[in-house]
């Protein structure tokens, strides 16, 4: 009942891209709205991009996703702009595309190692990290399409190829979930400094 409710109170949400000059991920071209709105219940939230990174496979170069940041338009990140984004309490966004092909396991993996990198000790968000790990229960496909919409007092929901697989509404465990590219020990630092620093 409380999923349900969760997913139905998300569900008003709409992502809707802003017809404006795009930003484009400079290795693999991928392109990405400079602005995107979050249509609520409460009016329209416009989100502007802080930068878009790739992931590589470090050894062969292999292309494993493309991923663009967004947060809430005036919103004060101050001089350091990737730890600001990473405990801000505001409406954020993240846009992950798939370039290639992988199991669930590494995909949830790959989430929980860098989060324990971060946070040595789960327990503020123990739970919450099994219910995030639930929502992926197949492996991993080039094209797919991940999202992560933050809306403060409502949660962050989580979706996948445009189907919402639930919310949590946890701040704790949003603030760990974007410490995988904006922690103190992000899953790679020049990522880190290309998601939070290629903004007008």
């Amino acid at each position: 009942m409380r999923q349900r409710l969760a997913l139905a109170v998300l569900a008003t949400v709409l992502i809707v891209a802003v017809q404006a000059a795009a930003i484009v991920e400079s290795k693999t071209g991928t392109e990405y709205p400079d602005q995107i709105t979050l249509a609520t219940d409460a009016g329209d939230q416009v989100l502007n991009v802080t930068g878009t990174a790739l992931r590589e496979k470090t050894v062969m170069k292999v292309d494993i996703y493309t991923i663009a940041s967004y947060v809430a338009g005036g919103s004060d990140l101050g001089d350091d702009r990737a730890a600001a984004i990473w405990k801000l309490d505001a409406p954020k966004h993240l846009r992950m595309d798939l370039r290639r092909s992988f199991s669930r396991e590494k995909l949830i993996g790959a989430f929980r190692e860098v989060i324990e990198k971060n946070y040595p000790d789960m327990a503020a968000f123990a739970d919450d990290m099994k219910a995030f790990e639930a929502y992926f229960d197949r492996d991993a496909k080039s094209g797919d399409v991940i999202k992560f919409t933050y809306l403060p007092g409502k949660g962050m929901a989580t979706e996948l190829n445009g189907e919402v697989k639930g919310t949590i509404a946890n701040p704790a465990f949003v603030e760990a979930l974007w410490s995988v590219w904006f922690g103190a020990q992000p899953v790679n630092g020049d990522m880190r400094t290309s998601l939070s620093t290629q903004a007008k």
